[in-house]
This record gives structure tokens, sequence and C-alpha cells, in this order.
């Protein structure tokens, strides 16, 4: 009898077991979790400045004013530089302006910088915009700080250059003016004929124009772009 009932028992446990299998089969299957896509990062939107447009507006400052450095290092302490990455955005052209003017660091593999003793005018367009600054350093506007005896200011550079704007020959918004520093926007008007690339042209040749009037270019120089003014064209240095 013993054996008998371990028997019955064995089977009884071997039907439930059966039992929970089938009951395991039954039930559906839950679903593995989903791999979470990476989303490709969001496209700058037009006009924004991400890090990387702001690394390559000052890297270009700070290799144009190596330029100009070079230049002045031979005598060309007067000139103009033409900038492309800060598309006629004054705060970003600014920008450009800071790196070009920071001391250079001896130390560094790439020399950036180091042209804040330069007198320059510095401009930067695109369809929509211009951007302008004149930067005088201080011993240029006064007559007794430098060897050659000039006096003259930012701004009077400034509003000789912005003397033939294009159409109704307005537009030029003064943002800042001083004495060594004059920041300028210019924004297009199609109705009015304000056109920025046509009136950074012009502002270039007034600029160059009026720096002849001061004997600041050789009379027979008819370049007006990214131009330098060396030692030998500066009468009593």
């Amino acid at each position: 009898k013993k054996k008998d009932e371990k028997k019955a028992d064995k089977k009884k446990d071997e039907k439930k077991a059966d039992k929970k299998k089938d009951e395991k089969k039954e039930q559906p299957k839950k679903d593995a979790p989903k791999k979470e896509e990476k989303k490709d990062a969001p496209a700058p939107v037009a006009g924004e400045l991400t890090e990387k447009k702001k690394k390559m507006i000052i890297k270009e400052g700070g290799k144009k004013a190596q330029d100009l450095a070079g230049m002045a290092d031979m005598g060309s302490l007067f000139q103009q530089a033409m900038l492309t990455e800060p598309e006629g955005r004054l705060e970003w052209l600014s920008m450009a302006l800071d790196a070009m003017n920071v001391e250079v660091d001896p130390t560094a593999e790439e020399r950036k910088g180091g042209a804040d003793k330069v007198a320059k005018i510095v401009l930067s367009a695109n369809d929509e915009r211009f951007a302008c600054i004149v930067h005088v350093p201080e011993m240029y506007t006064v007559a007794d700080k430098n060897e050659r005896g000039y006096a003259f200011t930012a701004k009077e550079w400034a509003e000789a250059a912005f003397a033939t704007l294009p159409g109704d020959g307005k537009g030029a918004e003064y943002v800042l003016d001083t004495p060594t520093m004059v920041k300028i926007t210019y924004k297009k008007d199609a109705e009015a004929g304000r056109y920025p690339g046509k009136a950074k042209d012009n502002v270039s040749g007034a600029s160059f124009a009026w720096l002849r009037t001061k004997a600041l270019v050789p009379a027979d120089d008819d370049s007006d772009d990214d131009f330098v003014f060396g030692d030998d064209d500066m009468p009593g240095f």
C-alpha cells in the first residue's frame, strides 16, 4: 500500500509540474526592452553662435592679427582687414577684434594676436548685413604722443570711410563712438538701395582714399584691399 501511495503521489506531482509548464508556455512573452535610438544632434540654427563657430571666429581673428603684426614689425602700422567668419555681425566681429588685439603667448604652439598697436579698419559682410570696426591706438589720436605728429580719431576715419554708401547713402548705425574705437552696423534694404556687399566695397575704397589724403599710403598705390602702410610712406617718421 505504501508503495502504491508513493507512486500515486509521484504521479500527482508530475501532473502538477506538467500543468505549470503548460501554463508558462501559454503565458505571452514579455517584449524585450527596446534599445534607445541615438538621436542626431539638432542642426545649428542660422545665426546661432555655436562653440564651433566661436572657435572659427577667434581663430580667423588671431591668424589675421599675425599677418598685421608681421607687417607692423616691418613698419606698416596702418592696415585694413577683411574677415569672413563674423558674417557681417558686429558682435562676432568684435570677438574677432579681441582675438586680434590679444597679447601673443610666446609659449603657445601657434602664435595668434599681437595687433593691438596697429591702426586698422576691420570689415565683414554677408548678403544681409555689414559690420565695421575702426581701431586707432591712442598714440595716434594726439600729435605729441607719436613721432609722426598725427592726430586723428577713429570717428574721423569712420566718417570718411562711410561717406559714399550705396543707394540713399544712409543706413550706417554707430553703435560705439570713441576717439580710439568706432563700431558700425549696416543692414540690407533693397527699397533704399542698401546692399551690404556694395557698402563694404564702397567703405573700403573711401577709407583708402582718405588715408591717402593723410599721406598714409603711397600716391601711386591703387590697391585698397587688405592694404598696409609702412614707415617709408609716413612723412616725419
